[in-house]
């Protein structure tokens, strides 16, 4: 027992002891000041806190710098904007009374002093004749306004453009490589255009932003640091639509200029990761309202003709086939062509009964045509093909008209040509499938503007059309990896493979190339997914039908990164990390009676 009461005592002594220690550690000097500020606002007074002094030389340079012990994060409110350093040099180029505030910041709270003034009485033109500020803001006196660029002004092709940050290594002024210029409209927000930002050197370095979206104005100050090319705002922000807020924490401070002249600016930063994706580099594109009010687009006068591969004429005129009949097309007979020979679309004209029955014979190796038009009646004649895809006609070629309203007529240009507008070939055979060639369209002062396009189908290969079809994935920083095409051509069980590794899987789809145009009906129905050889589950419904690049390929993405609601993506999006393969087994149906993407997808 008096072993026991000796044990029990000093484990209460040692108790004790240990409670103290605690006691007094929590308790040091250094927590106390930091815990809760041993200032008031009345000891943040200049000459005790804090000086304001004017270099001897030049009074235009100012400097500010705090007295207090360095522990104190500072904190100034000063003319050219906000800064945290315990010294600050300010180069006022204009004269005027202005004022500083100076604060500190505790683990309890911040404290700010009474602001207090300090006077300019000369204007030092030196710190804004930098060809920077006078760009901007038109120079001293002057005032200039920005609007966004929407593509139209022979600069950018719209407001934005987005850097791939492993290729912008050394992003800043003059030094950025963009990975897409999108058409203007990128960010969604049909209000924005009417917006603005001023830049003026009157008195200040005044700022305002105009916001046309929401019909607000913010107007603040603005500094340039001249060395880095970068732009800081003090009380408003970079002109940007409201639906890009979340995009960058700060749009005040730092911000680089990429390029700037007297007409145009580019503006960028490194977004946040977010819905949108990654880290990615996003420029603004800008131009001055004066220049977008008074510009007129140069005339081009340069005539553009379809470009052609270098090897068109093995498909067009193959060494082993020199006769090929021709039908035209029963599904697109002809469609206007602009002058690059893509197709315009225009729908609403229908086409003569039996307009399949005309077909053209082209002799390559005589240089002799055969032209039968639906009363079995036969032109023929000759005609030569030079090397930028021109057929040129004898007289003996007819005009016959293909359209019920009577808008649409077969025929030879002015000059008896018909310029080849493009064609498609076989993805597994190489084999022409389909020539578009095209009689020129003059406007009302005589000038080529469109072209009639006919689409005539070859008829004298027995080769099965097929569909090349990819698997493609790509991670959180858009690193892609995609298969080797599977050639489909008809229904049935398909299998495709990616092969590779990924522990940042981002977005999975397939394409199917070139197929809707012969099959809007068709359907391709995601049978399995396999990663590493084994099957997930999934839901098929969910994988949404869309349309590929091209308006013509049928697409299923696998993995949509734009899934919404985003948490059933976040989900699902770990089940593709993948250390060697994705798999994934699809059914082809050609007609399926319905369209592949139906009108609530669209």
């Amino acid at each position: 027992m008096k072993i026991y009461k000796v044990m029990k005592f000093n484990h209460y002594i040692y108790s004790l002891i240990a409670s103290l220690m605690i006691i007094f550690s929590a308790c040091t000097p250094d927590e106390y000041e930091m815990g809760s500020s041993d200032y008031v606002s009345g000891d943040l007074v200049e000459g005790i806190a804090y000086t304001v002094t004017h270099d001897a030389d030049n009074p235009n340079i100012v400097y500010l710098k705090s007295l207090l012990d360095k522990k104190y994060t500072v904190l100034w409110e000063h003319p050219q904007g906000r800064s945290q350093e315990s010294e600050v040099t300010l180069k006022m180029p204009f004269e005027g009374t202005y004022s500083v505030t100076f604060g500190i910041e505790t683990r309890g709270n911040v404290i700010y002093g009474e602001p207090t003034t300090f006077t300019i009485d000369n204007f030092y033109a030196e710190f804004v004749t930098d060809d920077l500020w006078t760009m901007l803001s038109g120079g001293v006196g002057n005032s200039k306004v920005w609007v966004y660029d929407n593509g139209q002004y022979g600069y950018c092709s719209g407001e934005l453009s987005y850097g791939d940050p492993s290729a912008n290594t050394n992003f800043g002024w003059n030094s950025f490589t963009s990975n897409w210029d999108p058409e203007a409209g990128q960010c969604g927000d049909n209000d924005m255009w009417e917006s603005t930002m001023t830049f003026d050197l009157i008195g200040a370095a005044n700022y305002s932003f105009y916001n046309s979206t929401t019909n607000e104005t913010q107007t603040g100050m603005y500094t340039l640091n001249t060395d880095d090319h970068t732009i800081s705002f003090t009380d408003a922000d970079l002109m940007h639509p409201d639906t890009w807020d979340a995009r960058l924490s700060d749009w005040r401070r730092n911000l680089q200029i990429v390029e700037l002249d007297e007409n145009h600016m580019r503006i960028g930063y490194t977004r946040v990761s977010g819905a949108w994706g990654g880290e990615w580099i996003e420029v603004f594109n800008y131009v001055s309202k004066e220049y977008a009010d008074n510009y007129v687009p140069e005339e081009d006068n340069t005539v553009v003709y379809p470009t052609l591969a270098d090897d068109w004429r093995d498909y067009v005129e193959p060494k082993t086939n020199m006769v090929i009949t021709y039908n035209l097309s029963d599904d697109t007979p002809f469609d206007w062509c602009n002058m690059d020979g893509t197709l315009k679309g225009i729908t609403g004209i229908e086409a003569i009964s039996g307009i399949e029955d005309i077909t053209l014979e082209l002799n390559s190796n005589e240089g002799t045509y055969t032209l039968t038009d639906l009363n079995s009646t036969t032109y023929s004649g000759t005609y030569t093909l030079d090397d930028s895809g021109l057929y040129t006609f004898d007289d003996n070629f007819p005009e016959i008209t293909l359209s019920t309203d009577g808008s649409a007529v077969l025929k030879l240009s002015d000059d008896n040509t018909l310029r080849i507008m493009q064609y498609e070939t076989d993805a597994r055979s190489g084999s022409l499938t389909d020539l578009w060639i095209g009689s020129q369209e003059l406007d009302d002062q005589g000038e080529l503007y469109q072209y009639l396009g006919y689409h005539f189908v070859p008829q004298s290969s027995s080769t099965v059309k097929t569909y090349s079809t990819t698997l493609n994935f790509f991670d959180t920083s858009w690193s892609f990896i995609n298969s080797d095409p599977v050639y489909v051509s008809a229904d049935g069980d398909y299998t495709i493979t990616i092969s590779g590794s990924s522990s940042a899987p981002y977005g999975i789809y397939l394409d199917m190339e070139k197929i809707l145009k012969d099959y809007p009906n068709l359907d391709i129905v995601i049978k399995d997914i396999q990663i590493d050889g084994t099957s997930i589950s999934f839901d098929d419904t969910r994988i949404d039908r869309t349309t590929g690049d091209a308006e013509t390929t049928a697409r299923r993405y696998v993995l949509n990164p734009w899934w919404k609601p985003e948490e059933d993506y976040k989900a699902v999006v770990n089940n593709y990390v993948f250390s060697s393969s994705i798999s994934v087994t699809f059914t082809l149906i050609l007609d399926n009676g319905t369209p592949f993407i139906s009108e609530s997808e669209e």
